[in-house]
C-alpha cells in the first residue's frame, strides 16, 4: 500500500529491534553491572576490619559471659607479646590488628576507678591513675569500674569507661 506522500508503510517482517540494538543494550547492561559489582565489592571489603574499640567491647561482653555461664571468676587481660586480648581460665584470645603485638606500637592499659568515699561524689574517672593487668568479672556478669585506654601507637589514645554491671561503654577524653 503507497501513501499519499509516495511512501509504502513497513511490513510486519521488518517492524522489531535489529541485531546491533540488542548488540547494545545488552553492552549497556553489561557496563552497568560491572559498575554495580565493583562498587559492592569495594563497599562489602571496607567492613572486615574491626577496629580495637569493638574488639575490646567483644572481649569485655564474652569475658562477662563466660564468667555467668560458668559460675567462676574471670579475668580479662591484655597479652603484649602475642598482641591479643585473652580471657582466663578458659584462654580464650582476641585478636586485635596488626598494629598490636611484638611487631606494633600499640598497646591496651586497664585502670580500675577508685570507689566514692562515704556519701561524698564519685571521683572522675578520666582522672584514675590506679594502672591493673586485668580485670576481673564476678559470676554476677558485674566487675569493678574500670577504663581501658587503647593506644594504636599514633594519635590521642582511646579511653573507654566500661559500667561495671552493663554493656554501657562512654568514650573518655
Amino acid at each position: 500500500m503507497t501513501l499519499a506522500i509516495g511512501k509504502s508503510r513497513p511490513s510486519a517482517a521488518t517492524r522489531g529491534f535489529s541485531l546491533i540494538e540488542i548488540l547494545l543494550v545488552i553492552a549497556l547492561i553489561a557496563v552497568a553491572s560491572g559498575v554495580v559489582i565493583a562498587n559492592f565489592t569495594a563497599f562489602a571489603d571496607r567492613g572486615d576490619t574491626t577496629s580495637p574499640e569493638e574488639v575490646l567491647r567483644e572481649a569485655v561482653q564474652q569475658a562477662r559471659f563466660t564468667a555467668a555461664a560458668d559460675r567462676v571468676i574471670t579475668r580479662l587481660r591484655y597479652d603484649e607479646e602475642s598482641g591479643t586480648l585473652e580471657i582466663q581460665p578458659s584462654g580464650e584470645r582476641f585478636e586485635i590488628n596488626d598494629d598490636f603485638g611484638p611487631e606494633g606500637r600499640g598497646g591496651i592499659v586497664f585502670y580500675l576507678v577508685p570507689p566514692a568515699e562515704g556519701l561524698g561524689a564519685f571521683p572522675d574517672p578520666d582522672r584514675s591513675s590506679i594502672e591493673t593487668s586485668e580485670i576481673a568479672f564476678a559470676p554476677d556478669r558485674s566487675s569493678s569500674p574500670f577504663i581501658a585506654e587503647i593506644d594504636s601507637g599514633s594519635g590521642t589514645p582511646a579511653r573507654l569507661r566500661f559500667d561495671p554491671f552493663s554493656s554501657v561503654v562512654r568514650t573518655g577524653k
